[in-house]
Protein backbone atom coordinates (compact mmCIF):
# COMPACT_ATOMS: atom_id res chain seq x y z
CA UNK A 1 0.00 0.00 0.00
CA UNK A 2 1.45 3.38 -1.26
CA UNK A 3 0.20 6.60 0.74
CA UNK A 4 -2.31 7.45 -1.95
CA UNK A 5 -3.85 4.39 -1.31
CA UNK A 6 -4.18 4.80 2.45
CA UNK A 7 -5.20 8.44 2.18
CA UNK A 8 -8.54 7.07 0.35
CA UNK A 9 -8.80 4.09 2.82
CA UNK A 10 -9.05 6.64 5.37
CA UNK A 11 -5.90 8.12 7.83
CA UNK A 12 -7.62 7.86 10.70
CA UNK A 13 -9.09 4.35 10.11
CA UNK A 14 -5.46 3.44 9.58
CA UNK A 15 -4.00 4.68 12.68
CA UNK A 16 -6.50 3.55 14.55
CA UNK A 17 -6.28 -0.31 13.24
CA UNK A 18 -2.70 0.42 14.11
CA UNK A 19 -3.03 1.23 16.84
CA UNK A 20 -5.33 -2.04 18.38
CA UNK A 21 -3.33 -3.98 16.43
CA UNK A 22 -0.58 -2.62 18.92
CA UNK A 23 -2.27 -2.74 22.12
CA UNK A 24 -3.23 -6.34 21.46
CA UNK A 25 -0.08 -7.78 20.53
CA UNK A 26 -0.88 -8.60 17.27
CA UNK A 27 1.12 -6.37 14.91
CA UNK A 28 3.77 -8.46 12.88
CA UNK A 29 6.56 -6.89 11.28
CA UNK A 30 6.96 -7.49 7.28
CA UNK A 31 9.73 -7.62 5.31
CA UNK A 32 11.76 -4.70 3.94
CA UNK A 33 11.95 -4.18 0.02
CA UNK A 34 14.94 -3.77 -1.17
CA UNK A 35 16.54 -1.75 -4.23
CA UNK A 36 19.66 -0.60 -5.10
CA UNK A 37 19.78 2.83 -5.91
CA UNK A 38 22.91 4.86 -7.58
CA UNK A 39 25.74 5.15 -5.17
CA UNK A 40 26.95 8.93 -5.52
CA UNK A 41 30.04 9.85 -7.01
CA UNK A 42 30.58 6.42 -8.19
CA UNK A 43 29.02 5.95 -11.60
CA UNK A 44 28.24 1.80 -11.96
CA UNK A 45 28.16 1.68 -8.76
CA UNK A 46 24.92 0.48 -6.38
CA UNK A 47 23.95 1.26 -2.56
CA UNK A 48 21.34 -1.26 -1.39
CA UNK A 49 18.54 0.58 0.63
CA UNK A 50 15.81 -1.62 2.47
CA UNK A 51 12.21 0.23 2.65
CA UNK A 52 9.87 -0.59 5.06
CA UNK A 53 6.26 -0.62 4.55
CA UNK A 54 3.96 2.52 5.16
CA UNK A 55 2.98 0.63 8.57
CA UNK A 56 6.16 -0.23 9.59
CA UNK A 57 7.76 3.11 8.37
CA UNK A 58 4.58 4.80 10.79
CA UNK A 59 5.10 2.54 13.95
CA UNK A 60 9.00 2.83 13.66
CA UNK A 61 8.61 7.04 13.79
CA UNK A 62 6.55 6.31 17.01
CA UNK A 63 9.30 4.25 18.59
CA UNK A 64 11.41 6.65 17.83
CA UNK A 65 9.91 9.43 19.72
CA UNK A 66 9.93 7.82 22.47
CA UNK A 67 13.03 6.31 22.80
CA UNK A 68 14.83 9.54 20.70
CA UNK A 69 15.40 11.58 24.02
CA UNK A 70 16.35 8.83 26.14
CA UNK A 71 19.63 7.95 24.22
CA UNK A 72 20.15 11.87 23.33
CA UNK A 73 20.97 12.09 26.74
CA UNK A 74 24.02 10.14 26.94
CA UNK A 75 24.60 11.05 23.56
CA UNK A 76 27.92 13.35 23.32
CA UNK A 77 28.41 16.47 21.43
CA UNK A 78 31.49 14.53 19.12
CA UNK A 79 28.59 13.05 17.47
CA UNK A 80 26.71 15.10 14.28
CA UNK A 81 25.02 12.42 12.45
CA UNK A 82 21.08 12.20 12.21
CA UNK A 83 20.66 14.20 15.79
CA UNK A 84 18.20 16.70 16.25
CA UNK A 85 19.37 20.47 16.41
CA UNK A 86 23.01 18.94 14.61
CA UNK A 87 24.22 19.27 11.18
CA UNK A 88 27.39 18.39 8.75
CA UNK A 89 28.11 22.15 9.08
CA UNK A 90 28.60 22.11 12.90
CA UNK A 91 30.96 18.85 12.31
CA UNK A 92 32.89 20.99 9.68
CA UNK A 93 33.12 23.95 11.55
CA UNK A 94 34.35 21.99 14.69
CA UNK A 95 36.87 20.31 12.59
CA UNK A 96 37.91 23.22 11.17
CA UNK A 97 38.78 24.90 14.62
CA UNK A 98 40.78 22.11 15.83
CA UNK A 99 42.70 21.68 13.19
CA UNK A 100 43.92 25.55 13.29
CA UNK A 101 44.09 25.02 17.02
CA UNK A 102 47.41 22.88 15.96
CA UNK A 103 45.89 19.20 15.55
CA UNK A 104 47.41 18.61 12.20
CA UNK A 105 48.07 14.87 12.10
CA UNK A 106 44.45 12.80 10.54
CA UNK A 107 43.05 9.57 11.37
CA UNK A 108 40.46 9.20 8.70
CA UNK A 109 37.90 6.46 9.47
CA UNK A 110 34.97 5.02 7.19
CA UNK A 111 33.36 1.59 8.04
CA UNK A 112 33.00 -1.17 5.65
CA UNK A 113 29.04 -1.30 4.71
CA UNK A 114 28.03 -0.58 8.41
CA UNK A 115 24.21 -0.55 8.32
CA UNK A 116 24.76 -4.21 7.29
CA UNK A 117 27.02 -5.43 9.38
CA UNK A 118 25.59 -4.22 13.04
CA UNK A 119 25.45 -7.04 15.54
CA UNK A 120 21.53 -7.84 15.90
CA UNK A 121 22.53 -9.15 19.67
CA UNK A 122 25.49 -6.20 20.54
CA UNK A 123 22.46 -3.83 19.35
CA UNK A 124 19.81 -5.30 22.09
CA UNK A 125 21.85 -5.42 24.46
CA UNK A 126 22.99 -1.44 24.36
CA UNK A 127 19.26 -0.37 23.90
CA UNK A 128 18.28 -2.57 26.88
CA UNK A 129 20.53 -0.67 28.63
CA UNK A 130 17.91 2.43 28.77
CA UNK A 131 15.02 0.97 27.66
CA UNK A 132 13.03 -1.66 30.20
CA UNK A 133 9.90 -1.78 28.20
CA UNK A 134 9.47 -5.32 27.04
CA UNK A 135 6.94 -4.43 24.37
CA UNK A 136 8.77 -1.76 22.90
CA UNK A 137 12.34 -4.39 22.88
CA UNK A 138 10.47 -6.84 21.09
CA UNK A 139 9.34 -4.59 18.72
CA UNK A 140 12.50 -3.69 17.95
CA UNK A 141 13.69 -6.76 17.67
CA UNK A 142 10.89 -7.98 15.40
CA UNK A 143 12.19 -4.87 12.58
CA UNK A 144 15.97 -6.73 12.48
CA UNK A 145 14.38 -10.20 12.04
CA UNK A 146 11.35 -9.14 9.78
CA UNK A 147 13.99 -10.47 6.75
CA UNK A 148 14.67 -8.92 3.26
CA UNK A 149 12.59 -9.28 -0.13
CA UNK A 150 14.53 -9.26 -2.97
CA UNK A 151 13.70 -10.51 -6.47
CA UNK A 152 10.43 -11.82 -4.62
CA UNK A 153 12.84 -13.79 -2.67
CA UNK A 154 12.75 -12.90 1.56
CA UNK A 155 15.79 -13.65 3.44
CA UNK A 156 16.54 -13.48 7.25
CA UNK A 157 20.34 -11.68 7.61
CA UNK A 158 21.44 -12.52 10.97
CA UNK A 159 23.37 -9.05 10.69
CA UNK A 160 22.50 -5.11 10.01
CA UNK A 161 19.40 -2.86 10.42
CA UNK A 162 18.04 -1.65 6.74
CA UNK A 163 19.16 1.60 5.65
CA UNK A 164 16.29 3.52 5.18
CA UNK A 165 14.08 2.25 8.21
CA UNK A 166 13.30 5.16 10.01
CA UNK A 167 14.24 4.26 13.10
CA UNK A 168 17.71 2.69 11.55
CA UNK A 169 19.67 6.32 12.30
CA UNK A 170 18.99 5.93 15.85
CA UNK A 171 20.13 2.61 16.42
CA UNK A 172 22.85 3.01 14.55
CA UNK A 173 23.92 6.18 16.78
CA UNK A 174 23.29 3.75 19.90
CA UNK A 175 26.11 1.22 18.89
CA UNK A 176 28.64 4.20 17.67
CA UNK A 177 28.45 6.00 20.81
CA UNK A 178 30.43 3.36 22.09
CA UNK A 179 33.03 4.59 20.08
CA UNK A 180 32.27 8.43 21.28
CA UNK A 181 32.65 7.30 24.76
CA UNK A 182 36.21 6.04 24.42
CA UNK A 183 37.35 9.34 22.77
CA UNK A 184 35.09 12.02 24.66
CA UNK A 185 34.38 11.52 28.01
CA UNK A 186 37.81 9.96 29.16
CA UNK A 187 39.60 12.86 28.37
CA UNK A 188 37.26 15.79 28.34
CA UNK A 189 39.62 18.76 29.95
CA UNK A 190 43.01 17.31 28.08
CA UNK A 191 44.04 19.70 25.48
CA UNK A 192 46.78 17.16 24.18
CA UNK A 193 43.97 14.46 23.57
CA UNK A 194 42.71 13.14 20.43
CA UNK A 195 39.30 14.92 19.19
CA UNK A 196 36.91 13.30 17.65
CA UNK A 197 34.46 13.92 14.89
CA UNK A 198 31.72 11.99 14.05
CA UNK A 199 28.65 11.61 11.25
CA UNK A 200 27.18 8.91 11.68
CA UNK A 201 30.21 5.83 10.27
CA UNK A 202 31.65 8.72 8.99
CA UNK A 203 34.33 9.82 11.48
CA UNK A 204 37.88 11.57 11.49
CA UNK A 205 40.49 11.59 14.62
CA UNK A 206 42.58 14.51 14.79
CA UNK A 207 45.79 14.10 16.78
CA UNK A 208 48.46 16.38 17.89
CA UNK A 209 51.92 14.05 16.57
CA UNK A 210 52.25 11.35 14.48
CA UNK A 211 53.00 9.03 16.97
CA UNK A 212 50.09 9.55 18.94
CA UNK A 213 47.91 9.25 15.48
CA UNK A 214 49.77 5.93 15.25
CA UNK A 215 48.75 4.89 18.85
CA UNK A 216 45.12 6.05 18.09
CA UNK A 217 44.63 4.29 14.72
CA UNK A 218 45.77 1.19 16.54
CA UNK A 219 43.67 1.27 19.59
CA UNK A 220 40.56 2.26 17.42
CA UNK A 221 41.14 -0.81 14.92
CA UNK A 222 40.65 -3.09 18.18
CA UNK A 223 37.53 -1.34 19.35
CA UNK A 224 35.81 -1.66 16.00
CA UNK A 225 36.82 -4.96 15.84
CA UNK A 226 35.62 -5.39 19.62
CA UNK A 227 31.81 -4.06 17.96
CA UNK A 228 31.97 -6.38 14.91
CA UNK A 229 32.39 -3.44 12.71
CA UNK A 230 34.68 -3.90 9.76
CA UNK A 231 37.05 -0.74 8.50
CA UNK A 232 36.69 0.15 4.74
CA UNK A 233 40.72 -0.31 3.94
CA UNK A 234 40.02 1.89 0.44
CA UNK A 235 38.85 5.12 2.74
CA UNK A 236 40.49 4.77 5.54
CA UNK A 237 43.92 6.06 6.06
CA UNK A 238 46.46 8.03 8.75
CA UNK A 239 47.47 11.10 6.94
CA UNK A 240 48.43 15.23 7.67
CA UNK A 241 46.85 17.94 6.83
CA UNK A 242 49.99 18.52 4.43
CA UNK A 243 48.41 15.31 2.52
CA UNK A 244 45.04 16.41 2.84
CA UNK A 245 41.76 14.35 3.69
CA UNK A 246 38.08 13.75 3.13
CA UNK A 247 35.21 14.41 4.98
CA UNK A 248 31.26 14.93 4.16
CA UNK A 249 32.23 15.75 0.76
CA UNK A 250 35.00 18.04 1.62
CA UNK A 251 38.18 18.11 0.63
CA UNK A 252 40.70 19.65 3.37
CA UNK A 253 43.91 20.83 2.94
CA UNK A 254 46.81 23.17 4.50
CA UNK A 255 48.33 25.93 3.25
CA UNK A 256 51.16 27.50 4.42
CA UNK A 257 51.58 28.01 8.35
CA UNK A 258 48.82 26.54 9.50
CA UNK A 259 46.28 28.23 7.36
CA UNK A 260 43.28 25.54 6.00
CA UNK A 261 41.56 24.98 2.62
CA UNK A 262 38.69 23.22 2.42
CA UNK A 263 36.57 22.79 -1.18
CA UNK A 264 33.65 20.56 -2.37
CA UNK A 265 35.90 17.07 -3.40
CA UNK A 266 36.35 15.88 -6.99
CA UNK A 267 34.14 12.81 -5.98
CA UNK A 268 31.30 15.51 -5.02
CA UNK A 269 31.82 17.75 -8.18
CA UNK A 270 31.48 14.48 -10.56
CA UNK A 271 28.25 13.13 -8.66
CA UNK A 272 26.51 16.71 -9.37
CA UNK A 273 27.79 16.58 -13.00
CA UNK A 274 26.64 13.30 -13.81
CA UNK A 275 23.29 14.60 -11.93
CA UNK A 276 22.98 16.93 -14.09
CA UNK A 277 23.06 15.29 -17.04
CA UNK A 278 20.48 12.95 -16.34
CA UNK A 279 17.98 15.81 -15.53
CA UNK A 280 18.88 17.93 -18.97
CA UNK A 281 18.51 14.72 -20.84
CA UNK A 282 15.75 13.87 -19.14
CA UNK A 283 13.69 16.71 -20.53
CA UNK A 284 12.06 16.41 -24.25
CA UNK A 285 13.85 19.01 -26.85
CA UNK A 286 9.99 19.68 -27.39
CA UNK A 287 9.79 21.51 -24.39
CA UNK A 288 10.95 24.95 -23.88
CA UNK A 289 14.20 26.26 -21.68
CA UNK A 290 12.52 27.36 -18.83
CA UNK A 291 11.52 23.64 -18.88
CA UNK A 292 15.05 22.24 -18.42
CA UNK A 293 15.76 25.74 -15.89
CA UNK A 294 12.54 25.06 -13.53
CA UNK A 295 13.91 21.10 -13.40
CA UNK A 296 17.38 21.76 -13.04
CA UNK A 297 17.81 24.41 -10.67
CA UNK A 298 16.28 22.76 -7.52
CA UNK A 299 19.47 20.31 -7.94
CA UNK A 300 22.06 23.33 -8.25
CA UNK A 301 20.38 25.04 -5.22
CA UNK A 302 20.49 22.12 -3.04
CA UNK A 303 24.36 21.48 -3.92
CA UNK A 304 25.33 24.98 -3.89
CA UNK A 305 23.69 25.45 -0.37
CA UNK A 306 25.30 22.47 0.91
CA UNK A 307 29.06 23.33 -0.37
CA UNK A 308 29.12 27.12 0.00
CA UNK A 309 31.38 27.01 2.97
CA UNK A 310 35.01 27.36 2.67
CA UNK A 311 37.09 28.29 -0.35
CA UNK A 312 34.31 26.31 -3.04
CA UNK A 313 34.44 29.67 -5.27
CA UNK A 314 36.99 28.19 -7.68
CA UNK A 315 34.88 24.80 -7.82
CA UNK A 316 31.82 26.77 -8.61
CA UNK A 317 33.26 28.33 -11.63
CA UNK A 318 34.56 25.10 -12.84
CA UNK A 319 30.39 24.01 -12.09
CA UNK A 320 28.82 26.73 -13.63
CA UNK A 321 30.56 26.24 -16.76
CA UNK A 322 29.98 22.18 -17.04
CA UNK A 323 26.40 23.22 -16.09
CA UNK A 324 25.89 25.90 -19.13
CA UNK A 325 27.95 23.52 -21.19
CA UNK A 326 25.25 20.47 -20.85
CA UNK A 327 22.18 23.17 -21.24
CA UNK A 328 23.99 24.54 -24.54
CA UNK A 329 24.26 20.98 -25.59
CA UNK A 330 20.74 20.19 -25.37
CA UNK A 331 19.84 23.58 -27.20
CA UNK A 332 21.87 22.75 -29.71
CA UNK A 333 19.81 19.15 -30.40
CA UNK A 334 16.61 21.24 -29.92
CA UNK A 335 17.69 24.10 -32.47
CA UNK A 336 20.33 21.55 -35.22
CA UNK A 337 23.23 23.95 -34.61
CA UNK A 338 26.97 24.06 -33.90
CA UNK A 339 28.77 24.97 -31.03
CA UNK A 340 30.07 28.08 -32.17
CA UNK A 341 26.06 29.11 -32.78
CA UNK A 342 24.85 27.87 -29.46
CA UNK A 343 27.86 29.64 -27.65
CA UNK A 344 26.85 32.57 -29.31
CA UNK A 345 23.10 32.68 -29.54
CA UNK A 346 22.63 31.31 -25.14
CA UNK A 347 26.48 32.73 -23.81
CA UNK A 348 26.75 33.54 -19.91
CA UNK A 349 24.58 36.16 -19.23
CA UNK A 350 21.95 35.44 -21.54
CA UNK A 351 21.31 32.08 -19.71
CA UNK A 352 22.03 33.28 -15.90
CA UNK A 353 20.52 36.77 -15.94
CA UNK A 354 17.78 36.28 -18.95
CA UNK A 355 16.58 32.76 -18.45
CA UNK A 356 17.68 32.53 -14.53
CA UNK A 357 19.43 29.58 -14.72
CA UNK A 358 20.78 29.11 -10.90
CA UNK A 359 24.47 30.46 -10.47
CA UNK A 360 26.71 29.21 -8.09
CA UNK A 361 29.78 31.72 -7.79
CA UNK A 362 29.59 34.78 -5.35
CA UNK A 363 27.72 32.07 -3.10
CA UNK A 364 30.12 31.18 -0.60
CA UNK A 365 30.45 31.45 3.30
CA UNK A 366 32.53 31.70 5.78
CA UNK A 367 32.59 29.00 7.99
CA UNK A 368 34.38 29.85 11.60
CA UNK A 369 37.72 28.75 11.54
CA UNK A 370 38.62 29.42 8.19
CA UNK A 371 38.90 32.40 8.68
CA UNK A 372 42.07 34.54 9.97
CA UNK A 373 41.62 36.55 13.11
CA UNK A 374 43.05 39.92 12.28
CA UNK A 375 46.21 41.18 14.21
CA UNK A 376 47.05 45.00 15.78
CA UNK A 377 48.97 45.21 12.20
CA UNK A 378 45.73 44.57 10.13
CA UNK A 379 43.99 47.14 11.61
CA UNK A 380 46.68 49.52 10.08
CA UNK A 381 44.69 51.50 6.68
CA UNK A 382 46.81 52.21 3.79
CA UNK A 383 48.26 56.01 2.86
CA UNK A 384 47.92 57.93 0.14
CA UNK A 385 50.79 60.45 -1.46
CA UNK A 386 53.10 62.46 0.62
CA UNK A 387 50.18 63.25 3.44
CA UNK A 388 49.34 59.81 4.28
CA UNK A 389 46.00 60.08 4.47
CA UNK A 390 43.87 57.45 5.28
CA UNK A 391 42.32 55.46 2.41
CA UNK A 392 38.48 55.15 3.89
Amino acid sequence: MDIETIQAYGEGQFLDEIETALRTEQYRAAPVRRVHIPKAGAPGQTRPLGIPTVKDRVVQMAVKLVIEPLFEADFLPCSYGFRPHKTPRMALQQLAQRIKAGWLHVVDVDLQAYFDTIDHRLLMALVGKRVGDVRVLRLIRAWLRAGVLEDGRITHPLRGTPQGGVISPVLSNIVLHEIDKQWCASHPTDDEAPVLVRYADDMVLLARSALQAQHVWARLQQQLTALHLQINPAKSCVTTLAGGFRFLGFQFKKGQGRRLYMWPSAKACNSLRHRVRDVVHSVSTQAPLTTVIQTLNPVLIGWCTYFRVGHSNRVFHKIDWAVRSTVQLWLRRKYQCGWPTAKKRWPYHILHTRCRLYRMVGKVSHLEGLVRTRTAKDDRRAGCGKTARPVR
